[in-house]
């Protein structure tokens, strides 16, 4: 039965009946931002920062466009993952299955370079941080997308094999995960968590024996494995002692035959779900040592969990300015009551809002993956702070952008706030919940010379603060004065470690803003302010009369930035 659309006055045309939000974009030249990041970390080499330019844009072009629609294609029922656990002849061989979809996304941004650019021939230049970072973000506009968590693991792989690899691991293993032509498109994974917990990585019961040739056997269980795919990183109690050693597995063993881990079942989580979680069992599973098993965990912590951490601090990023673009575009369409929805002052003041404190976040981000790749001592608080605030954030902002959308916003089909929604949500509990990351972060704080680092980082940060912004600094000033304060009463801090999360947050986030404020000026000055106002607000509980979101002119200059 076909509709007569002429005839039927509910089915005309309408304003909203051709939208497709932000699909098509290129993310990164929309993004002024990240394009004076850029700028500012080719620190004047004019060939170097044409190429990164290039590359970053092209990446942007593709994550608005087919990155995007892959995206989309591959998060529809029947489009998900599985494990195909026998053949047809019933030989076990526990593999994932993907859609072609998913195979393509991956695929196109492997070839890309976005972890492993370092290893194609044509690139001339130095591989740094910030642009396997800013790669990163732009990939997390389209939420986890089913790569973006094993993106983070195998960035993670290559860092652990560039350290901690034997020679011969390094040339077996970097040929699989890293090198340009590869088949094996982001297919590391970590299998670390048991049952008995994920932080608490010391409670591990999985065993790991060593045999009389020196190779390894490994036989227990692991209840959250990101990613099974070619090669993984894992963690075993040596010779069931106290130590626990980091070890590799990989899918199949040197004679081509299935190697002894089971998979169990796939789980069902609330997001992430592009790519796929299990439970497996290790039966004698053959493993490698990667370093020295006494170094394990110290290991785990510096080259895995740490760089998951930067991205998921990275991811969270890139999903709050999704969903700012989103709210801001719907908002550009839609009506309501005779007029646009960004005509609403409240709605003009939540995307102002929403700009302010993405912008504080992603400055801070970026600034803190130049330090930890310095190995600044003050990166060692700030990494998993910015682990815990971004991953927060990102689900506040995608929840008022859904807010902003009204019932469309709750509608998959219609818009990818929901699925960047719980995205964000699986955010906030990889690599440590948000109490467990306030207290990684207190105790690196307490420590005085990573406490020196951030008061002389905050300093340098403010040097050149214009003076519009000197009330700005001052508060700055005076929330990292009240965290010091906060770490000298332990046992406040037990009970009360996010408090001290948010205030040294928010007091190095406007630092960066006043700071990028100085060397640009314009926009930046408005987004100080407003963050100033923000944090201001909340500590008050009450709003401020007048300032900067009493002004429609200058929130709109915010919103339109």
């Amino acid at each position: 039965m076909s509709l007569n659309s002429s005839a039927n006055p509910g089915l005309a045309p309408f304003d909203i009946s051709d939208y497709r939000g932000v699909a098509g974009l290129n993310f990164y030249d929309s993004d002024p931002a990240l394009r004076d990041l850029a700028e500012e970390n080719a620190a004047g080499d004019a060939p170097y920062a044409a190429d990164l330019e290039h590359h970053l844009s092209g990446y942007g072009a593709l994550c608005g466009g087919i990155l995007n629609d892959l995206a989309e294609a591959a998060h529809k029922e029947g489009k998900y993952g599985y494990v195909e656990q026998f053949d047809r002849a019933g030989n076990r061989i526990d593999r994932v299955v993907y859609c072609t979809e998913q195979l393509e996304l991956r695929r196109i941004s492997y070839e890309y370079g976005i972890c492993n650019l370092d290893f194609h021939p044509d690139w001339k230049h130095r591989f740094s941080m910030f642009h396997r970072m800013a790669l990163a973000y732009l990939a997390n506009l389209n939420g986890e997308a089913g790569f973006t968590c094993p993106l983070a693991m195998t960035d993670g792989m290559i860092r652990a094999l560039k350290a901690l690899g034997a020679e011969e691991q390094q040339q077996r293993y970097l040929q699989l995960v890293a090198a340009r032509g590869s088949a094996s498109h982001f297919m590391c994974g970590q299998y670390v968590t048991e049952r008995v917990g994920g932080s608490n990585v010391a409670q591990n019961r999985t065993v790991a024996e060593r045999r009389a040739d020196g190779s390894w056997t490994l036989n227990g269980e692991k209840w959250f494995c990101s990613n099974p795919g070619d090669l993984w990183v894992t963690t075993a109690r040596v010779n069931g002692g106290s130590t626990i050693g980091l070890f590799l597995v990989p899918r199949l063993k040197r004679n081509g035959e299935l190697n002894g881990a089971r998979i169990l079942r796939k789980k069902d989580i609330i997001g992430s779900r592009g790519k796929i979680t299990v439970e497996v069992v290790y039966e004698d599973c053959e493993a490698e040592e990667l370093g020295r098993p006494a170094h394990g965990l110290a290991n785990l912590i510096k080259y895995v969990i740490q760089t998951s951490r930067l991205h998921v601090a990275v991811s969270g990023a890139g999903i709050s300015r999704r969903a700012f673009l989103e709210a801001r575009a719907y908002s550009r369409a839609r009506e309501a009551y005779g007029r646009k929805i960004k005509d609403f002052p409240s709605s003009q003041r939540t995307l102002a809002e929403m700009q302010c404190l993405h912008q504080a976040q992603t400055l801070l981000c970026f600034r803190n993956l130049n330090l930890a790749e310095r190995g600044a001592a003050s990166a060692l608080a700030l990494s998993p702070l910015l682990k815990y605030t971004g991953s927060a954030l990102s689900t506040w902002l995608t929840h008022q952008a859904i807010l902003l959308h009204g019932g469309n916003g709750i509608l998959g089909d219609f818009s990818i706030l929901p699925r960047l929604h719980n995205d964000s949500i699986i955010n906030e509990t990889w690599e440590g919940t948000h109490q467990i990351i306030a207290e990684h972060t207190h105790k690196a704080f307490q420590r005085s010379r990573v406490q020196a680092a951030l008061a002389a980082e905050l300093e340098l940060m403010l040097t050149a603060a214009p003076a519009s912004l000197d009330s700005a600094a001052q508060q700055a000033r005076a929330d990292f004065q009240r965290a010091q304060a906060m770490c000298k009463d332990s046992a406040w801090l037990a009970s009360n470690g996010l408090v001290l999360c948010d205030t040294l947050y928010q007091s190095l986030a406007l630092a960066e803003l006043i700071r990028q404020a100085g060397r640009k000026g314009g926009v930046y000055i408005e987004l100080a302010l407003g963050f100033a106002e923000i944090v201001r607000r909340g500590r008050m509980g009450a709003c401020e009369r007048g300032g900067l979101f009493a002004d429609a002119e200058r929130m709109q200059a915010i919103i339109d930035w």
